[in-house]
């Protein structure tokens, strides 16, 4: 079995890899990913390259649309003065000061970094409390910076556009040929499949190029800023793939619980469908015959997530971080004017650390952290309303830490609402620090106690702030489909498709009623097995 199911997943990934350069939609041909991969690379002390022009999205609206994602972002003034400060001087070094955008901080719990077409760097909060200099911190905006210069979100676009035409592209010839074959299969079902399959391939190339060029952009620009390789860029991919690592044991951990958990759920389930029987040789055989089953499930399983990970590390538009060290590295010990013994520049770090506000945050949303990774601990309690207090009353994270931990005691807890999801409203009811998963959180919690009436008048207000933050548009496409009709939901994801491109797929499915989406994964999983048949169970 593991050896069809690898040999179907090199089928899909050799059908996308041998013609995805020759079958590109044409809105994609104009992103030269295969010339990044090829072109001069640029060294420590060369000039920059001189930036594309483009037309910038409103930061602003930029800005919303981080809101509507995750946790959304962390109001600290001081902190984000300090670091677009450095931000200012890392587009002054790149010959482009004027240029839009600014530092925001996600309170996101991983280090995560990313850069928007609209110019604006986000961080995680994590960074500000694990980088040990001013160099280190200057590699990672500047990095990200990079994405920004080298105009990374060109692809974004082509992608959109190629988009609104896979129902008649294709990207896997190989593939095509092979699946046009299988039963229940359309041409148009399989020029779609491909075209996904190869598309995601593309990008990842594209993304891992840039990736790379990022790199050294961040070299360069901390180079010129007076700031050392060894303390900057060095340190910075040594914290990255350090922080990959935990990841990765953590979520080995996970799979083995996983797989543990699936093995018992199948001998349980074996023991409730077998005939009763009182021959000990019959029970013999029906758990001979669960345990085969469970280790055919636990199995399958495996190689499944094996084959998972393969094609993630494939196409993951971050390659190796080691890779990259020794990339870096390799520039560095062949450039004499990186090599010294300067110092780290540590004071202004530690000073924006140190001031009272910003220093207060850090504790609190430490304690928040806390509280959610442990609700039932006896300190959680304690920690989680410690972590409400000024000047964190009204964000997000530590409120949400407070109404988990409420939320998992036996008896109601002495000064909060009995409905708990008021807490939800001093984040609603800020302008700094407002985001859309408090309304649905709240939302949400009042529609399952049979609120209906109260749920809509929360959600009613997150959609009219939000209006315009493309993350939420399917689920406003979808809340609109349960409350006014499918019809009307079917016509706001026409609209959804045309003012923005890229979310049309996602629209148009939340527009689907619970009888479409049904009949929809029905034909998907017929679908699915007879792929299964043609290409893994038949020898």
């Amino acid at each position: 079995m593991r050896k069809r199911l690898k040999a179907a997943t090199c089928l899909l990934l050799i059908g996308v890899g041998l013609s995805a350069c020759k079958t590109m939609p044409e809105a994609m041909n104009n992103v030269p990913f295969l010339a990044t991969l090829t072109q001069k690379e640029l060294g420590p002390l060369d000039p920059l390259p001189a930036p594309s022009q483009r037309a910038w999205p409103d930061a602003q609206q930029d800005v919303i649309n981080q809101r509507a994602r995750g946790s959304g972002l962390i109001h600290a003034p001081e902190a984000r003065k300090y670091l677009n400060s450095l931000h200012a001087r890392i587009k002054a070094a790149a010959g482009v000061p004027d240029w839009p955008g600014e530092v925001h901080i996600t309170a996101q719990t991983s280090l995560q970094a990313y850069a928007t077409a609209a110019g604006n760097l986000y961080i995680a909060l994590p960074w500000l409390t694990s980088v040990e200099s001013e160099d280190e911190l200057v590699a990672l905006l500047a990095h990200e910076f990079g994405h920004v210069y080298l105009h990374y979100h060109k692809l974004e676009g082509a992608i959109d556009a190629a988009d609104t035409t896979a129902d008649i592209l294709t990207l896997g010839v190989a593939l095509a040929n092979q699946s046009a074959q299988a039963a229940g299969w359309s041409q148009v079902d399989t020029l779609k499949v491909s075209y996904d399959l190869g598309k995601m391939l593309a990008t990842a190339l594209y993304g891992q190029s840039e990736e790379v060029a990022a790199d050294r952009v961040a070299l360069n620009l901390a180079h010129k800023l007076g700031y050392t390789y060894e303390h900057g860029p060095k340190v910075f991919l040594e914290r990255l793939g350090g922080w990959e690592e935990t990841n990765a044991a953590i979520a080995a951990k996970k799979q083995e619980v996983l797989l543990a958990a699936l093995r018992e759920k199948t001998l349980a389930e074996s023991a409730r469908r077998r005939p009763k029987t009182n021959n000990e040789l019959g029970n013999a055989l029906n758990n001979a015959q669960a345990e085969i089953q469970a280790e055919v499930n636990v199995g399958a399983t495996q190689v499944l997530t094996d084959l998972a990970k393969a094609f993630g590390n494939l196409t993951s538009s971050h390659p190796d971080t080691v890779k990259r060290q020794d990339t870096l590295a390799r520039l560095a010990d062949a450039t004499p004017e990186l090599q010294g013994d300067r110092a780290a520049v540590t004071a202004p770090l530690k000073g924006m650390l140190s001031e009272r506000r910003t220093a207060q945050m850090l504790k609190n949303y430490a304690l928040a952290y806390q509280a959610l990774d442990a609700p039932e601990s006896p300190q959680a309690l304690a920690w989680a309303r410690q972590a409400t207090a000024a000047p964190t009353n009204t964000h997000l994270v530590p409120l949400l830490a407070l109404y988990t931990v409420a939320n998992s005691q036996s008896t109601p807890v002495r000064g909060l609402p009995r409905d708990l999801t008021q807490l939800f409203e001093a984040n609603i009811n800020s302008d700094n620090d407002r985001a859309w998963l408090a309304y649905t959180e709240r939302s949400t919690r009042l529609k399952q106690r049979g609120q209906r009436a109260d749920a809509t008048r929360v959600l009613e207000r997150g959609l009219a702030h939000f209006a315009q933050a493309e993350d939420i548009l399917p689920f406003a496409v979808n809340y609109y489909g349960e409350t006014e009709g499918w019809a009307k939901a079917k016509d706001r994801a026409q609209d959804c498709s045309r003012r923005f491109p890229g979310m049309a797929r996602r629209c148009n499915g939340a527009a689907q009623s619970p009888t479409e989406v049904a009949a929809a994964k029905k034909q998907e999983e017929q679908r699915a097995g007879r792929f299964v048949d043609k290409f893994i169970k038949k020898p």
